[in-house]
């Protein structure tokens, strides 16, 4: 029995909200071959508008959280990946920028409330780990805060509606999908080696991450879902400093080379305990691709 079977054999409906995102995108390909057997509507995308799905460009139509309302089920399966990015701060107020966060994040603790949710799988950040909800107040970046505070609500909510709350911390993903051009190392690497100049600069060389393929990721946290029990846990993959990554990047083009300073002010390494999801991946019987496949995989995303 294929994945999408076996979720729906234990859930009435799928939801994925974010579904024109990088996560959410991933999430209905790890679905889509399957769709067709799915009855109307057991599958559900919500995204911040409705759309028709040659619009979305996704294999089914697209609705807004509003629209979906009379079409969400009891028993479902809630894959929340909504969020508004750090970049968009550039594009509005720090006022709005929260708010619009909190808009998104009303839609599904009212599903929660109401008692149709029986799975919520929540997507946050790496950034998160930066500190509890009780220090708070400490955390100057506003997205950190917002991971945050989603957190422990989302926590809090499925714990008194008997929800069951798969959190994953994301730290670094890659694949296909990617939709962050500016302001990522692997996006950025790529972006240099296929310009004129074929040189990829890497100003903090010796800084770690981890990277995991975004489908690869959906895929373990499915599984989990189809699991008892509450789990909290931070995404792993291959681990590798910020050097190796861009002669990983280089080494997939032609006559690129790779340049770093001679002296540098290394940036912060950002993994979390990639071991364990990792070992978590391996018990789910799910093979995790290695860096050059993910190279590979996300290259992809820069061919319109």
């Amino acid at each position: 029995m294929n994945l999408t079977d076996r979720l729906l054999s234990k859930y009435d409906q799928i939801i994925v909200y974010g579904a024109k995102g990088w996560f959410g995108r991933s999430a209905v390909n790890a679905l889509v071959q399957d769709f067709e057997k799915a009855g109307e509507h057991q599958v559900l995308l919500v995204g911040s508008r409705t759309e028709s799905s040659d619009a979305a460009n996704l294999p089914i139509g697209i609705y807004s959280s509003k629209d979906s309302i009379k079409h969400v089920t009891d028993n479902a399966l809630f894959i929340n990946s909504a969020y508004l990015r750090r970049e968009k701060l550039s594009e509005m107020s720090l006022k709005e920028y929260e708010s619009r966060n909190e808009d998104i994040a009303l839609f599904p603790k009212e599903l929660i409330e109401s008692g149709k949710v029986k799975t919520l799988i929540n997507l946050s950040s790496g950034v998160a780990s930066q500190g509890s909800i009780e220090e708070i107040d400490r955390v100057q970046d506003p997205y950190a805060k917002g991971k945050i505070r989603d957190e422990h609500s989302f926590s809090s909510s499925c714990g008194t509606n008997g929800t069951q709350f798969i959190n994953c911390r994301i730290f670094s993903m890659s694949g296909r999908f990617l939709n962050e051009f500016k302001n990522l190392a692997l996006s950025a690497f790529i972006q240099q080696a296929s310009a004129n100049e074929h040189t990829i600069e890497v100003n903090s060389p010796s800084t770690k991450r981890t990277y995991i393929d975004s489908i690869d990721l959906v895929r373990v946290l499915l599984e989990l879902s189809l699991r008892e029990g509450n789990f909290s846990i931070d995404s792993g993959g291959s681990i590798t400093s910020l050097g190796e990554l861009a002669n990983a990047v280089a080494d997939s083009y032609p006559a690129v080379k790779v340049e770093s300073p001679e002296l540098f002010d290394p940036s912060p390494d950002y993994f979390g305990d990639y071991e364990s999801f990792n070992t978590l991946a391996e018990e789910l019987g799910i093979p995790l691709k290695g860096l050059n496949e993910q190279i590979a995989e996300t290259k992809k995303a820069f061919i319109s």
